[in-house]
C-alpha cells in the first residue's frame, strides 16, 4: 500500500527538478563540451540523463546504506560534494581550462556533469530523505517514475544545447559562463555553510539537543 499522495509526489518531483536545475546547468555543460562536435554534444547530453537516472535510483534504494557502510553521514557528504561543485564554479568564474578532459578516451558524463553538478549532494539528499519517508515498494516505484521524468527533462534540455551555441555569441556565452560560475560558487558555499550549521549547531546559535 502506498503512503505517498499524488500532490506529495508532484511536489517532490518539482523539488527534484529545481535542485537538479538542467537550465542552470546548461552553461556548465556547454563550457565542458565546447570543443566537441554537435553530434557528440547531443550524445553526451542523452548519456548525462541516463547517468543521472542511474545515480538517483541507486540513491533511492541504497543511498543511505552505502553512506552507512563507509561511515559517512549525509552532512559530510553534502560538504564534500559541494567542495567539488565550488571548485568547478571557481574554474568557470576565472575562465580556466576545462577541469575535465573531453578527448576520445574521456568524457564528462559521470563526473562532473551527472555528479556533482546535476545529481549533486542536494538531489541525492532529497532522494534519500524521500526513501526514508516513503519506504513501501509501491512508493519506491513511484519514486523511480519521478526520477525518470526528471532525467528525461534533463536529457532533452542538454540534447538541444548545440542550438543554444548557434544563437548565443561566444562573447555572450563567456559572460554567461562567468555569471553562472559565480552563482554556482555562491550556491556551493551556501550549501557548505548550511551543512556546517547542521554539523555544528553552536555556529548558528541553535541549542544542542538534550
Amino acid at each position: 500500500m502506498s503512503d505517498i499522495s499524488t500532490p506529495a509526489l508532484v511536489a517532490s518531483g518539482i523539488a527534484l527538478l529545481t535542485i537538479t536545475n538542467p537550465i542552470g546547468s546548461l552553461p556548465i555543460f556547454l563550457n565542458l563540451t565546447k570543443d566537441l562536435p554537435a553530434q557528440r554534444q547531443r550524445r553526451i547530453g542523452i548519456w548525462v540523463g541516463v547517468a543521472v537516472f542511474a545515480v538517483l535510483v541507486v540513491s533511492l534504494f541504497a543511498g543511505k546504506y552505502i553512506l552507512q557502510a563507509f561511515g559517512i553521514d549525509i552532512t559530510s557528504f553534502r560538504i564534500a560534494g559541494n567542495l567539488l561543485v565550488a571548485s568547478i564554479g571557481w574554474a568557470m568564474l576565472t575562465a580556466k581550462q576545462n577541469i575535465v578532459t573531453t578527448d576520445a578516451s574521456s568524457s564528462p558524463v559521470v563526473v562532473p556533469l551527472a555528479i556533482p553538478i546535476i545529481a549533486g549532494p542536494g538531489a541525492i539528499s532529497l532522494i534519500i530523505t524521500f526513501s526514508e519517508s516513503y519506504s513501501s515498494l509501491v512508493d519506491l516505484l513511484m519514486g523511480v517514475v519521478m526520477i525518470l521524468v526528471v532525467s528525461l527533462a534533463i536529457a532533452v534540455v542538454l540534447y538541444f544545447s548545440p542550438e543554444v551555441t548557434k544563437v548565443v555569441k561566444p562573447t555572450a556565452m563567456s559572460i554567461v559562463t562567468r555569471v553562472f560560475g559565480l552563482l554556482l560558487l555562491s550556491i556551493a558555499i551556501q550549501s557548505i555553510l548550511s551543512a556546517l550549521g547542521d554539523a555544528f549547531p553552536v555556529l548558528t546559535g541553535t541549542p544542542a539537543a538534550s
